[in-house]
């Protein structure tokens, strides 16, 4: 189904909407030691209860090749596609790209050929976590419609981002299933700029698509399932 997929091991290498803030260049410099949350998660929960009791789906995986995720996805019977979205975005346009680099037409289409090189309609879930956060808004804009291309109709889109008065920069973070409802997310220790999108913004996304859910959580991050 895909031509020339990868999994990749390395999770916390560095990756990079237009919304009021200026582009910045990557930073990942080690402000804390690492640590992890564990959280419920709604947003989560519906997106199992959407393939409950459907067995082969093909699941698309951002957060890179974790062994509990594969571990999990394949124990409910599902095929698990696994791709490190901040090292595809450190890949395709550097460790250290400028503001040209993240606009690069060419770069963007080298970056959908990298991480979404599937067929249309070959999809079914997508766990995409806070992949957006890492683009500026014309390749955000790409990989939305890339995922609408790939993703079947009625296809579910799990995604993160960070509420709206979170600081100018974040943690880079890794997200682990630890059940159909509870998260593990890793503050791996470094930071990475804040590129803000308000709900709007996302609504506007996937304004394509059949509905867009946002819910509310006591923490800094916003979660989202999107319906295709």
């Amino acid at each position: 189904m895909l031509d020339g997929l990868k999994d990749w091991i390395d999770r916390f290498r560095p990756g990079g909407e237009e919304d009021g803030r200026s582009p910045q260049r990557h930073r990942r410099t080690a402000q804390r030691p690492p640590a992890s949350t564990v959280r419920p998660s709604s947003a989560l929960r519906e997106f199992f209860e959407s393939i409950r009791d459907q067995l082969g789906l093909n699941i698309l995986d951002f957060s890179g090749a974790c062994q509990q995720n594969v571990t999990f996805l394949t124990g409910l019977g599902h095929r698990l596609y696994a791709e490190s979205f901040p090292h595809a975005v450190e890949t395709v346009f550097g460790t250290d790209p400028s503001p040209a680099d993240l606009r690069s037409p060419e770069k963007i289409a080298n970056f959908l050929q990298y991480s979404l090189n599937f067929e249309p309609q070959s999809v079914d879930a997508i766990l995409l976590w806070d992949g957006l956060e890492w683009l500026e808004p014309d390749a955000q804009r790409a990989v939305v419609s890339r995922i609408l291309e790939v993703l079947r109709p009625n296809g579910v889109l799990f995604a993160v981002f960070h509420a709206e008065n979170a600081a100018p920069e974040v943690p880079v973070h890794y997200f682990k299933l630890l059940d159909p409802e509870t998260l593990s997310v890793a503050d791996t220790g470094s930071d990475r700029p804040h590129r803000l999108f308000t709900n709007r913004n996302v609504e506007k996304l996937f304004e394509r698509c059949q509905s867009v859910k946002f819910f509310l959580s006591r923490d800094n991050l916003r979660e989202v399932i999107v319906r295709r």
